[in-house]
């Protein structure tokens, strides 16, 4: 599988708690409170609606990769994660959120692990980055347990890198 590979056929993902799959309209109900687009929350299922078209073409245009997560024993969704804002000069950034009663689990940790996982040896990715709020600290320990390194701030958010493996 490579980059454009992801735009032709969104690859399914599997961990040993987390599926990681498209979104589908019947997600709509379980994710709109979790749904996002440029840092921003959607304020009703109808916004929601209309980021979620926004990300759906993003995908299209080959600007981003996004996955629901669902629990791989019941199916539930409990969030979303993805490679954003492009893969300019093989870099990925990923992001994720998790619905709130499911934090605290290592779920996102394995996400996290998986996505990196893909970027590296399908994807082809030279580094993967990812922002966070300097309050954060539940995503600060997720990128660390991800093997993620800070690499400074940029505005009011942390940076963190993880450079691919070296053969």
């Amino acid at each position: 599988m490579s980059l454009a590979d992801a735009f032709l056929a969104l690859p399914e993902l599997r961990t040993p708690s987390l599926h990681l799959r498209a979104l589908t309209a019947a997600d709509l109900a379980a994710v709109w409170p979790i749904t996002f687009y440029g840092g921003q929350p959607a304020a009703s299922p109808a916004e929601a609606r209309r980021m979620l078209a926004r990300i759906e073409q993003d995908y299209r245009d080959g600007k981003l990769l996004h996955w629901c997560l669902t629990l791989a024993a019941t199916g539930a969704l409990v969030g979303t994660a993805g490679f954003y804002r492009g893969f300019e000069g093989g870099t990925g950034e990923i992001g994720y959120v998790l619905l709130p009663a499911y934090r605290g689990r290592g779920l996102m940790t394995e996400a996290a692990q998986a996505l990196c996982a893909l970027g590296f040896a399908a994807l082809g990715l030279r580094q993967i980055e990812a922002y966070t709020a300097a309050a954060n600290a539940a995503s600060q320990a997720v990128l660390l347990r991800a093997g993620f390194r800070p690499a400074g701030t940029e505005d009011q958010w942390l940076r963190f890198r993880l450079p691919a493996p070296q053969p």
